[in-house]
């Protein structure tokens, strides 16, 4: 199957463009060349041939922690700010409405403590939040090198139990 020559995704036979990037995809000789090492591969003896002949060999990670989603390093820097401030918004407006709850049940004759109910609700959201932001811009480097790592097993021909296929 062809690949992107900007982004490295999968495209499918026919495809004019890549839909991850909008790179064109026909015509281009990288491109082209790279179907017919994948169609001279399959048609080759059960001889594995190397991942360098084959031409698929790899795209490393880009330098600076983004993924390889023709992203460039300004983009994901403006994504991961855009979710900082957006947690720094549910932090702040929990701290807020939770301590305006608390000095009404205060005000109001400091009964049964309601507010706690409230409390657990919603920090149950912030923790949440909290974990799709860590795992998003703190994982996405880990993220990366497992999923370049599972490439190169792709790649490689390796079967489901990481050895060579016929064998097992």
């Amino acid at each position: 199957m062809a690949q992107c020559d900007k982004c490295g995704k999968e495209l499918d036979e026919g495809d004019a463009f890549c839909h991850a990037c909008g790179a064109p995809a026909a015509g281009s000789g990288a491109a082209a060349a790279r179907e017919t090492d994948a169609a001279a591969a399959t048609a080759a003896p059960a001889r594995p041939a190397p991942p360098a002949a084959a031409g698929t060999t790899a795209r490393p990670a880009p330098p600076y922690g983004g993924r390889p989603s023709g992203e460039s390093p300004r983009e994901i820097a403006e994504r991961r700010v855009s979710q900082k401030l957006e947690l720094w918004w549910h932090l702040g407006s929990y701290l807020i409405i939770n301590l305006f709850l608390v000095i009404i049940w205060a005000i109001t004759g400091r009964g049964y403590p309601w507010f706690v109910w409230v409390m657990i609700g919603w920090g149950v959201g912030v923790v949440f939040h909290l974990m799709h932001y860590l795992i998003n811009v703190s994982g996405e480097p880990r993220r990366e090198r497992l999923i370049q790592r599972e490439l190169e097993r792709l790649r490689g021909g390796e079967g489901p139990a990481g050895e060579p296929p016929g064998e097992g």
